[in-house]
C-alpha cells in the first residue's frame, strides 16, 4: 500500500523505502526482540509489538487524510515515520517462525517451520484483496483506508498474541521447569566442554547442565554463518522482485489493482507451498531444496522476460514467491537446531539482525538500483545470475556436508561395533548431521 500511494503521489523513485525502513530498523530490533522474550516473555512483547504496529499505521493514515495535495512531502514524511515505527513489529513477528520450535518435536520442526510460513496464506489472499476494497474507501483521501485496515489487522495479531499460551520467561518458571529441553538440546550439541555432570546433593541422580557459549564460539563451530548468508541470498532475491515490480507495472500502464493482485499472487507463491514444502525437504534433504528454490527463482525471472503482458506477470511472481519458500525454509529450520534456550537470544539476534539488515539496506535502496538500470530486463537478468550463483553454492554445501555426515556416521558404526556405543553417539555434531537434509537422519544416526 505504501508503495503504490507514493507512486501515485509522484514518487516512485522512493516507493520501496517505507518497506526498507521497515526491514532496516528491524534490524537492531531483532537483536533486541530474543532479550526481550527472555526477560519479558513472547506473549508481551508480541502485543507490545502489535501496539507499535497500530500506532504507526495509524500515523501513515493521518498522513494521507491531513495532507491531500499531490506530491506532498509531509505526507510522504508521514509515511516513512509509521513505516520506521513498524520496524520493531516486523521484528517480532519474524520470530514466530522459531517461537513454533517450543511447541513442536524435532522431527516435525521443519514442518512446522514450513506451516507458520503457510499462515501467510490468509494474508496473501485477503490483505491485498481488502486493500483493493478499503483503497478509496475514505472520500478524498485515497490510501488512507488500506492503513486503516493494516492497523486493524495488527490490532488482532495482539489479540491472537494474548491468547496464545507462549513460553513463561526464564525469570517466572519454577524451579525445574524446562530442564527436560536444556537437557535433551545439551545431549543432541557435540560439545563436551559446553557441558558438564554434577551432583545432587540430597541424592546421587546425574543432570546436565547446559551452559551458553560465547557467539563467536557458535560462529566457529557451527554453520551459523552459512546458513544465515542462504536465508539473506534467498530473502533479498524475492524482495528485491517484489518491492520493484509495481514500477514496470506502472511504466506499462497497469492500475494499483492489478498490481495488487499481481502482489497476492506473489505472495501465495510464497505461502502455500507451506503445506508441503517441510515434507519436501524433509526427503530430498536441506541442500537440495535450497538448490530447487534457487532455480524456480530462476525460472520465475525467465517467465517474465518472455514478454510484458500481465498473465506472465502473475505466473513469473508466483514462481519467485515458491522459489523463496523452498530455499528458505531449510536453512531457516536449521537455526533451530543449533542453538540451546540460554543460547537462542545471542542466535537469533545474529541470524535475524543480518538478514534484516541486508534486505533493509536493498529494499531501501531497490528503486534507486531500479532508476538506475532503467531496465527491467536488465534488472531480472542481474537477480537470475545471482540465483544461479545461489543455487550452484547450494549443491556445494550440500556435497561437503553430506561427506562430513557419512563421515560422522561411519566413524560411529564403527565405534558401535567395538563396544563403545555411548561414545559413537556422542560423537554425531547435531548441526552436522543435520546439513546433510534430513532430521529424521540425526535420529538414525544416534540410535545406530
Amino acid at each position: 500500500s505504501s508503495a503504490f500511494c507514493l507512486i501515485n503521489n509522484g514518487y516512485g523513485s522512493v516507493s520501496s523505502a517505507p518497506l526498507g525502513l521497515i526491514m532496516l530498523l528491524s534490524s537492531p530490533c531483532a537483536v533486541v526482540v530474543p532479550r526481550l522474550a527472555n526477560g519479558m516473555g513472547e506473549r508481551k512483547v508480541f502485543v507490545l509489538a502489535s501496539a507499535l504496529g497500530v500506532a504507526g499505521s495509524l500515523v501513515q493514515m493521518a498522513g494521507t487524510m491531513v495532507f491531500r495535495e499531490h506530491g506532498s512531502a509531509a505526507q510522504l514524511a508521514m509515511i516513512l515515520a509509521g513505516a520506521s515505527v513498524q520496524g520493531f513489529t516486523y521484528a517480532s513477528s519474524n520470530n514466530l517462525r522459531f517461537a513454533v520450535a517450543r511447541f513442536s518435536p524435532p522431527e516435525f520442526l521443519p514442518t512446522a517451520t514450513a506451516l507458520v510460513l503457510f499462515g501467510g496464506v490468509v494474508s496473501s489472499l485477503f490483505g491485498p484483496l481488502l486493500s483493493n476494497v478499503t483503497r478509496y474507501m475514505i472520500p478524498g483521501a485515497d490510501y488512507a483506508g488500506n492503513f486503516l485496515q493494516i492497523a486493524l489487522l495488527y490490532f488482532l495479531f495482539g489479540v491472537l498474541a494474548k491468547l496464545t499460551d507462549f513460553e513463561e520467561p526464564v525469570g517466572k518458571r519454577s524451579k525445574g521447569e524446562g530442564d527436560e529441553v536444556d537437557r535433551a538440546l545439551g545431549m543432541l550439541l557435540d560439545d563436551s566442554d559446553y557441558r558438564r555432570m554434577e551432583e545432587e546433593e540430597d541424592d546421587n541422580d546425574e543432570y546436565i547442565e547446559v551452559g551458553a557459549r560465547p557467539l563467536s564460539e557458535i560462529l566457529i563451530k557451527t554453520d551459523l554463518p552459512l546458513l544465515t548468508l542462504f536465508q539473506c541470498l534467498s530473502y533479498n532475491i524475492m524482495a528485491l522482485y517484489m518491492s520493484q515490480v509495481p514500477l514496470p507495472l506502472d511504466a506499462l500502464g497497469y492500475t494499483p489493482n492489478q498490481g495488487t493482485l499481481v502482489i497476492t499472487a506473489h505472495m501465495l507463491g510464497m505461502f502455500v507451498p507451506g503445506l508441503v514444502s517441510g515434507r519436501i525437504i524433509g526427503r530430498v534433504g536441506i541442500w537440495t531444496g535450497t538448490c530447487a528454490g534457487f532455480l524456480v527463482s530462476i525460472l520465475g525471472g525467465g517467465v517474465m522476460l518472455v514478454n510484458y503482458s500481465l498473465a506472465l506477470f502473475f505466473v513469473g511472481m508466483t514462481l519467485v514467491g515458491v522459489g523463496w519458500n523452498l530455499s528458505f525454509v531449510g536453512p531457516s529450520a536449521l537455526v533451530s537446531t543449533i542453538y540451546t534456550p540460554k543460547e537462542r537470544a545471542d542466535v537469533l539476534g545474529f541470524n535475524d539482525g543480518l538478514m534484516l539488515l541486508t534486505i533493509g539496506i536493498f529494499a531501501l535502496t531497490g528503486s534507486q538500483i531500479y532508476k538506475a538500470i532503467n531496465s527491467w530486463r536488465v534488472f531480472i537478468y542481474t537477480l537470475i545470475g545471482i540465483s544461479a550463483l545461489s543455487a550452484f553454492a547450494a549443491v556445494a554445501v550440500g556435497f561437503r556436508t553430506a561427506r562430513r555426515g557419512r563421515l560422522k556416521v561411519n566413524a560411529a558404526g564403527d565405534r558401535t561395533r567395538e563396544g563403545d556405543a555411548a561414545d559413537a553417539a556422542d560423537s554425531i555434531d547435531h548441526s552436522e548431521a543435520s546439513l546433510e537434509g534430513s532430521l529424521e537422519h540425526i535420529t538414525q544416526a544416534v540410535n545406530k
